[in-house]
């Protein structure tokens, strides 16, 4: 793999990532998912969403 490859492949992995991040928020505030449920919808880690829920609470 190259390097333009590798930049484009963290690029795109960090855009999956701002996309995870937006559905587990609207999980959480829009439908009152826990951190389990939010998770499994989402098929992503827990520890995840608790990061998620930690940072809308550090908006507030």
């Amino acid at each position: 793999m190259g390097i333009v490859e590798m930049i484009k492949e963290r690029e795109t992995q960090k855009i999956l990532q701002q996309g995870k991040t937006e559905v587990i928020r609207n999980l959480i505030t829009r439908m009152g998912l826990s951190d389990v449920q939010a998770a499994d919808v989402a098929a992503v880690p827990v520890t995840f969403v608790k990061k998620v829920r930690a940072s809308l609470k550090k908006k507030k």
